[in-house]
């Protein structure tokens, strides 16, 4: 029932937002921003379980693969969240220079985990 939470949250602060917009411009985008990095912390919390998770497999001799996990998921975090910021300020161009360098950096991060994989499997078919 955390999504409820995390709705009702968003709800209220696209209500507040909406209110804002109209008189005061700049408060509904400071208050929207607000909003979304507590709603970012709160689904960030919930990360820790996946974390701990990838530290496990750390311990099975996966560390730089549970190491290239965590970048990738990170970038794709930050890269959608500051993608969302530009185009909730009215910056479209800029959203979507953030997304494609988000997914490029995402990619040539996880690289060499792509390359193990490979490497693993033709080692299989041999």
């Amino acid at each position: 029932m955390l999504i409820v939470k995390a709705a009702t949250l968003a709800l209220v602060l696209c209500v507040f937002t909406l209110a804002l917009k109209k008189d005061q411009p700049s408060f509904a985008f400071l208050a929207s921003a607000c909003g979304a990095v507590c709603l970012l912390a709160f689904a960030a919390e919930r990360l820790l379980p996946l974390v701990e998770w990838l530290h496990t497999l750390a311990g099975y001799g996966l560390a730089a693969s549970a190491s290239a996990l965590l970048q990738v998921l990170g970038i794709a975090l930050i890269a959608q969240f500051a993608a969302d910021l530009c185009r909730e300020a009215g910056l479209s161009a800029a959203a979507s220079a953030v997304d494609l360098c988000g997914r490029m950096l995402a990619l040539i991060q996880a690289a060499p985990m792509l390359q193990t994989l490979l490497d693993a499997f033709s080692g299989f078919l041999q």
